[in-house]
This record gives structure tokens, C-alpha cells and sequence, in this order.
């Protein structure tokens, strides 16, 4: 990818936030003058993001960067419906899946973002994770489930602000970290495990890969079930962390067959040294030819 082209594609991210600011600042001005209900207020504020959607689209001039543009649209469409549900007062169960859907959103556009800036060779429409597996999609479909027929039943639980405080701090630390490790990473980092070695790959034991060999999954795994603990979840509380332990258990042992393959006792002197980062997890361990 070209510098020009990196560029274009962190415009089109950019532009995608346009509607979303015009929105929130006459949203805010207009509510500090004007009382409206709720209702009217979420028909008039959908009004003006669809229509600076429309004027925005002009700007975009090929057809690889109308494919980013309506995803990151996407997404922050649902970063202004987070924050249209946390601000209003009608309905407070929603405000915690307000919370919930900013957070959710910011993973995933911050996902693109970040691979555009420290690994744009790599970058592409699946760098959103949007479309990251078919069991992505149906967990997270049934925390939704759970969480507005807990909210029928139990509404109390969904407003406890000690939930939430706890699930926002997981949520904060595990993307920090993640993000961190793609900065770290730099080109060697993609959202694939690479089974062929490239010449520029190196082994990155820097910064928080010094704390855990695979940060990235650390801190998606905590993030993960930090979302749980914000939408006050328990049953796909546990679930997560199950799921997500036995995805990143496996993960781990396949990368790091191929790590070890690529940079040998490199590798396996840095892994006896550092912890994988998720919890009992040792991944592959290499058993010594010599004993054959």
C-alpha cells in the first residue's frame, strides 16, 4: 500500500465521524434550549445523521474507500445510538447498553485504524473484525438476548453502577493493551496466523510483549469479558470466559508452532522466560528431537 492510499483510507475513517459530530453538537446545543421528548428528539437527531451521511458520501471517490466508508459509517452509527442511550433519562436499563455499544464499536473501528497506521501493507475491509467468525457473531447476539430479558425481569441488575464501573475498567484495560501490542508490533503484527515466514517478520520481545508473549489476546480476552460484566450478564459472563479461554488456548498452541518453526530456540528461550498472558494457558511446547 502507498502512502497516498494509507492516507485515503484513515479520510474515509475520519469522514465517517462527520455525521456523528454534527449530530451530537446540534443534539447538545438544541436540548439546552429546546424541550423535546425523547422520541422526537431520536426521529430529529436520525434525520440529521442520515442527511450529513448523504453529503459526506459525495466526498468518497473509488470504490475501495466507499467499502470502508459504510462500514466505519456503520460503526459509528452505532457509537451515536450508544451515546443517544446513555444520555437520555426515560429508560436508565438502557443506559448500560449504551455504554456497552460504544464500546463495541470503538474495538471494532479502532481495529482498522490501527492496522491502517502500523501495518498498512495488511490492511483491508476485514481489518473492521466486523465479520470475524460465525461464532463471533452468535455470541454476541446472545449477550443481547440475555440482556434485555434479564432487563424485562430484573431491571435492577442492569442499573448496578458497581457493575458497570467494573466492566467499563475491564473493557478500558484489555483494549489498551491490545492496542498497545499492535503499536508495539508494528508490521509484524496481523490479524492471521502466518504459517510462511517473511523476510521482515522479527520477533517482537519489546514493550508489553516483555509482560506476556501474546498481549493482543490478553487483552482481548479480558475485554471480552469485561463487555459481560458492564451489561450485568452472569450467564454469558461464564460462557465467555470459557469460550474465549478455549478459543485463545488453541490459538496460542497453533501460532506458536509456527513461531518456533520460524525463529527456533529464539522463541523457546523467550516463551520459558515469559507467560503466554492468558491464564494457565502454556502454549505449544516443543518436546526435544533428541530424546526420539
Amino acid at each position: 500500500m502507498t502512502y497516498q492510499q494509507k492516507e485515503n483510507y484513515i479520510y474515509s475513517v475520519l469522514l465517517s465521524f462527520t455525521p456523528v459530530l454534527i449530530t451530537s453538537i446540534v443534539y447538545f446545543l438544541l436540548s439546552t434550549f429546546v424541550y423535546v421528548s425523547n422520541f422526537w428528539w431520536f426521529i430529529f437527531t436520525m434525520l440529521i445523521f442520515l442527511s450529513a451521511n448523504l453529503v459526506s458520501i459525495f466526498t468518497v471517490y473509488s470504490v475501495m474507500i466507499y467499502k470502508i466508508y459504510w462500514r466505519s459509517a456503520l460503526i459509528t452509527n452505532v457509537f451515536l445510538i450508544g451515546y443517544l442511550l446513555v444520555t437520555q433519562q426515560s429508560f436508565p436499563t438502557l443506559n448500560t447498553f449504551g455504554y456497552y455499544l460504544m464500546v463495541l464499536s470503538f474495538f471494532h473501528l479502532s481495529e482498522f485504524v490501527f492496522t491502517a497506521l502500523f501495518n498498512p501493507k495488511e490492511v483491508s475491509t476485514s481489518s473492521f473484525l466486523l465479520n470475524h467468525s460465525k461464532e463471533y457473531a452468535i455470541a454476541a447476539c446472545s449477550s443481547w438476548i440475555e440482556f434485555f430479558i434479564e432487563a424485562i425481569v430484573f431491571p435492577n441488575l442492569k442499573q448496578n453502577l458497581y457493575m458497570r464501573c467494573i466492566g467499563l475498567t475491564l473493557c478500558l484495560f484489555g483494549e489498551s493493551f491490545r492496542k498497545l501490542a499492535m503499536y508495539t508490533a508494528g508490521k509484524n503484527f496481523n490479524h492471521y496466523v502466518q504459517e510462511i515466514h517473511q523476510n521482515e517478520h522479527v520477533l517482537v520481545t519489546k514493550g508489553v510483549y516483555r509482560l506476556v508473549r501474546h498481549p493482543s489476546y490478553f487483552g482481548w480476552f479480558y475485554w471480552s469479558i469485561g463487555t459481560q460484566i458492564l451489561l450485568a450478564n452472569p450467564i454469558c459472563a461464564i460462557l465467555y470466559t470459557l469460550v474465549s479461554w478455549k478459543f485463545f488456548k488453541s490459538r496460542i498452541i497453533y501460532e506458536e508452532y509456527y513461531l518456533i518453526k520460524f525463529f527456533g530456540s529464539q522463541y523457546t528461550t523467550y516463551q520459558k522466560k515469559v507467560s503466554s498472558g492468558v491464564p494457565f494457558v502454556k502454549g505449544f511446547v516443543l518436546i526435544d528431537e533428541s530424546l526420539d
